[in-house]
């Protein structure tokens, strides 16, 4: 599970409304249909938002519930109350609590196992040594209350908890650092072989079922190629096993994802680039066994079926025409994008990868050419007064086999999207038979339902169903909306709403409200 720890930062961000269109595209014609909604949407439920109510965050339990928590200005001796609530696979409230969180505290980050939920507070967004969990029961009878300090000051990029044992990673010093704490004893520990000047942290992955966890690295070696590493460690902090992986001599590896460590075999998928380039050239998937490297193999977008169908129709034929006429000449024709990679999932014989394109989008970008060379840090759209959000253009999704082939390949369209933060916006089920892909933007579901290169469902477009029959959307806050998996065929949306009522009985007229509904597709 990919997660950063949380901040809150209130953003007003103007973005054009963005027209609606049902698209399906046949040979070299783009035509508009209409298209049967799969979608359901069963159960929805409210929370008001009150003058003082600042913020909203769900955790989920899986078919356990989810956790809803809202920080407030309502205030105590002691500090601000946060209040939860629990709310079960059908939406109902199983229980609140209130907490009161000291003044000067900061969120930084949650998480949840078989042990609770777990709140993780700070005095600071920066250099952390002294922080606060509280550990919540399912029950809601019980709250805990664990002071932190870890060995290192650190800043905080990622929190994760397996079993009873809690996980730091951030940097100090300039330096990656990942840091263990038991609950059953508090001592910290530092992993090992981590903390240097040529890494850096891309991930911290977790698994339930051995209790492990695998840190994954980008390093930096000594011939200048960027490459990943995967560190796995038993829940004490043991070292199970380390291996680097080994690119081709002018490739280098910008991120990777990881399996769970099963049996002693580990796989690595990510994106690679030419050695110093941050734009990718395609994808790659590696086999670890015993900590060793089986293999590594390469798969350039150009090489993808389905890669550009994102394009309008001409645009597409103009692209694969090149394709074609360099694999005459015995060449490959090369194109750079930015992908954010998703977690691998496994069905049968295949591994499946997730990727969304996207590029950063400026008040005076005037070529929607993505993929062409500028000095933009993706972790640093801040730094530039003219950004205005990350632009998606479409998600790939890609099947391996077990020996790194390139099985199949589909897309997604997404170039409606715009954000200012930069998330894993398309959520996706795996089933045997199709493979269901959603995202929500400006209240309105988006989804497609495909079967490897197959296209089983076009694209289609779902309103996020409100409460009353006359209820009217006024305003949607577009930073707090979003759209993730739950559990099973199951998933949730969420946002803030400001709606008009002025028909139905018993309904105030106007009320703005943090809302989840769950989503079903048939």
């Amino acid at each position: 599970m990919r997660k950063t720890a949380y901040i809150l930062v209130l953003l007003i961000i103007g973005i054009q409304s963005l027209s609606l269109g049902q698209k399906k595209k046949k040979e070299a014609e783009i035509d508009t249909v209409e298209q049967e909604s799969f979608i359901v949407q069963p159960k929805r439920i409210e929370f008001e938002v009150g003058n003082k109510d600042e913020d909203f965050v769900i955790i989920s339990a899986k078919e356990r519930g989810l956790l809803v928590v809202k920080e407030t200005r309502n205030r105590t001796e002691t500090g601000f109350i946060w209040e939860m609530y629990l709310v079960d696979s059908l939406l109902n409230v199983v229980w609140d609590k209130a907490l009161a969180v000291n003044y000067g505290s900061v969120f930084l980050g949650y998480d949840y196992s078989d042990e609770g939920f777990f709140l993780l507070y700070g005095k600071s967004e920066y250099k952390l040594d002294d922080m606060t969990v509280y550990q919540i029961d399912l029950s809601g009878e019980e709250i805990y209350s664990h002071a932190i300090k870890l060995a290192l000051p650190l800043e905080l990029s990622h929190f994760e908890v397996v079993s009873n044992t809690l996980i730091f990673g951030g940097v100090s010093n300039l330096r990656p650092v990942v840091s263990t704490i038991d609950l059953d004893d508090p001592k910290p520990k530092v992993m090992p072989g981590i903390y240097n000047n040529n890494s850096s942290i891309i991930d911290v992955r977790t698994d339930k079922k051995t209790n492990n966890f695998t840190i994954v690295l980008s390093e930096r070696t000594i011939h200048k190629q960027t490459t990943v590493s995967i560190k796995t460690f038993t829940e004490k902090g043991e070292l199970v096993h380390t291996e680097s992986i080994k690119a081709e001599h002018e490739k280098s590896l910008l991120d990777g994802v990881s399996t769970s460590f099963d049996n002693g075999t580990q796989y690595i998928a990510g994106t690679f680039s030419k050695r110093k380039s941050e734009y990718s050239r395609g994808l790659y998937l590696a086999k670890l066994n015993l900590g060793m490297q089986e293999f590594i193999k390469y798969h350039d977008y150009g090489d993808l079926e389905n890669f550009f169908s994102y394009m309008r129709a001409k645009r597409e034929e103009r692209v694969k025409e090149k394709i074609e006429r360099k694999k005459v000449k015995g060449q490959k024709a090369k194109f750079n994008y930015r992908l954010l990679i998703h977690d691998i999932i496994e069905r049968e014989n295949e591994y499946i990868l997730v990727g969304e394109a996207y590029y950063p989008k400026y008040s005076n970008y005037g070529s929607s050419n993505f993929y062409s060379s500028n000095n933009f840090n993706s972790n640093d759209g801040f730094s530039n007064p003219n950004f205005i959000g990350f632009k998606y253009t479409h998600a790939v999704v890609v099947g391996f086999s077990k020996k790194g082939d390139l099985l199949w390949d589909n897309s997604f369209e997404i170039n409606d999207l715009l954000s200012y933060s930069l998330k894993d916006n398309v959520q996706i089920s795996v089933e045997d038979d199709r493979i269901v892909l959603l995202y929500v933007y400006e209240n309105v579901i988006r989804s497609k339902i495909i079967q490897n290169d197959e296209i089983l469902e076009g694209k289609s477009f779902d309103p996020v169903e409100l409460h009353f029959k006359s209820d009217e959307v006024r305003n949607n806050e577009k930073e707090m909306e979003g759209l993730e998996k739950w559990f099973d065929g199951s998933f949730y949306t969420f946002g803030i709403q400001h709606i008009k009522n002025l028909k139905d009985k018993d309904v105030k007229l106007n009320r703005r409200v943090f809302y989840i509904n769950k989503v079903q597709y048939q």
